[in-house]
């Protein structure tokens, strides 16, 4: 295990550091977490490998060809049903689907609305309902959101960064149950997020209108389906990243995934210990640009 990640985050006793230590070491869904995250060290070597991917041979000839195939096989051909598909319908999901994709590029002019802000959080991890569970002396709910969540145990966080938007500028978390905005930190964190997100020179930082970090609470689901639950935790921020990318695009947006984050310095960015809850994906949000100018 990375012994030096223990001892990042300085407001962490002797004590805890060893509790915290013997938790993930008791657990293989921490330890593996612990084990995978990376620090600039880590981002040195994986920066060389993936360098190296795109100018060798061998690695771009397996990567070519992303499918499996059963030469041997049957197989019903259904490309048909394409030309049935209603992709021309501007508010039909097929529509939505076929035009969605990653971009790299931000209009620099674009203030992201409250409105915005509103549908990429509401429709992705908002609560849509509350279900009582009977039974208990106290009350009791399942809150429901738009994603699958095993067990309806919902173990993600959202926070927000503000860098241009009729939101002031800082960091914010999203408050799922009230759906309201929390302002953590004021100002503007651009700077250090392009360092710890490791966007430079792929994203400019400087266009984005947003960041939006998505952590896990390990325990709410390891609670009950004890390191399995882990699988589950990236299953669903899985899906509320993909359901973001989509209302993006219906809000006529352009976003981007993450994944070459400075994972303690984005916990530390965000106020969180890193181990109880982490960060788990991050994502950048801006307008579109015009004419693919």
């Amino acid at each position: 295990m990375k012994n030096q990640q223990l001892s990042i985050n300085k407001q962490i006793s002797k004590k805890e550091t060893e509790l915290l230590s013997k938790e993930i070491q008791d657990s293989l869904a921490l330890l593996y977490h612990e084990n995978s995250k990376i620090d600039t060290y880590s981002a040195r070597v994986y920066g060389g490998q993936i360098n190296s991917f795109l100018y060798n041979p061998y690695y771009v000839e397996r990567s070519n060809a992303p499918f499996k195939c059963y030469h041997d096989k049957e197989k019903i051909d259904l490309s048909s049903y394409k030309n049935l598909v209603s992709v021309d319908t501007k508010d039909s999901f097929t529509a939505l689907m076929a035009k969605r994709k990653s971009s790299r590029n931000f209009d620099p002019q674009h203030q992201i609305s409250l409105y915005e802000v509103f549908c990429l959080l509401h429709h992705s991890y908002g609560v849509t309902y509350k279900e009582a569970i009977s039974g208990y002396d106290f009350d009791a709910f399942v809150h429901h959101r738009n994603v699958p969540s095993g067990g309806g145990l919902y173990p993600l966080e959202i926070y927000i960064a503000v860098f241009k938007g009729h939101l002031e500028k800082g960091i914010y978390h999203f408050r799922s149950d009230i759906c309201a905005l929390e302002l953590i930190k004021a100002g503007d964190f651009s700077a250090e997020c392009s360092k710890s997100i490791g966007v430079y020179p792929y994203i400019n930082i400087k266009e984005v209108s947003l960041v939006v970090f998505t952590t896990g609470i390990f325990q709410r689901s390891l609670l009950k389906y004890g390191d399995r639950g882990y699988r589950f935790i990236l299953q669903e921020a899985g899906s509320v990243a993909f359901t973001m990318s989509i209302v993006a695009h219906d809000l006529n947006l352009s976003s981007c995934q993450l994944g070459g984050y400075l994972d303690d310095e984005v916990n530390n960015l965000l106020g969180i210990d890193g181990y109880h809850e982490s960060i788990l994906n991050v994502q950048v949000f801006g307008g579109t640009v015009k004419d693919g100018k």
